[in-house]
């Protein structure tokens, strides 16, 4: 399938992957085919890139659905605090996209695991033009909670990628918090019940919250864990090929 490495940025981080689908898509229109934005996650760290989301792109592509995995500011030990830079670069790739030929702008998706699952619910909430769907895979939904919670290996991912502890500045994190910012678009959260990296709780909470404010939230709960979603040779992935078609 074709591949296309683009640089839409100056930054050496600030590109991303076309996987447009090799055979003639039965989701073709006159505007193009759909794409999925893919957002990797890791804990918006930058030893973490956007090969772990490469598979998915394949996969997408394979079933004619054009894929744009892309690549964002993450954290590093002395270069912490750039929360806002992360947000800039996936707003950027964003829009990026709409301006690619043979692509259906209107019936594109994003869709992120871990981190991106963050990301793709904030941009459910925040981007000026609303995706077709926001997927999130095993997101993290809450950030006070799970710096609470010390997820992640050290326990402070989370206050490292912000720059500071969530009594710092509540507001902030507030602001960046997908359970403090409901999405205006549909939403399919996906998580597996044996998770441990990233609990299956977050997603539950998030549920609630979002369905007491009216969004349409939809979700896909399997037995897997944290990686298993992201496997494209897992049973897990089957069943969430399959949701995404059903959104197109």
């Amino acid at each position: 399938m074709p591949v296309d490495r683009m640089q839409w940025g100056a930054e050496t981080w600030q590109f991303a992957d076309l996987y447009m689908p090799d055979e003639p898509s039965e989701y073709q229109k006159d505007e193009g085919v759909p794409c999925v934005m893919l957002i990797h996650g890791g804990f918006w760290k930058e030893k973490f890139g956007l090969e772990l989301m490469a598979p998915i792109a394949e996969e997408l592509a394979a079933n004619g659905i054009a894929a744009w995995n892309i690549e964002y500011k993450r954290w590093s030990e002395g270069d912490e605090g750039i929360w806002q830079d992360t947000l800039s670069d996936v707003m950027r790739a964003w829009g990026q996209l709409a301006l690619l030929p043979g692509i259906d702008i209107v019936r594109s998706m994003i869709m992120g695991h871990s981190a991106g699952g963050h990301l793709s619910l904030l941009m459910a909430a925040v981007a000026e033009r609303k995706p077709w769907l926001s997927i999130a895979q095993s997101p993290i939904t809450d950030l006070v909670a799970a710096d609470h919670s010390k997820l992640s290996d050290e326990g402070d991912a989370v206050r490292k990628w912000i720059g500071f502890p969530p009594e710092d500045n509540e507001l902030i994190w507030r602001k960046i918090n997908p359970i403090d910012n409901p999405a205006t678009t549909s939403v399919l959260l996906i998580h597996g019940k044996t998770d441990v990296d990233v609990p299956w709780t977050q997603s539950e909470s998030y549920v609630r919250a979002m369905k007491a404010k009216g969004v349409d939230v939809q979700t896909l709960w399997l037995p897997g864990d944290h990686y298993s979603i992201i496997d494209v040779a897992s049973d897990d992935w089957l069943s969430q090929i399959e949701a995404i078609k059903d959104w197109l």
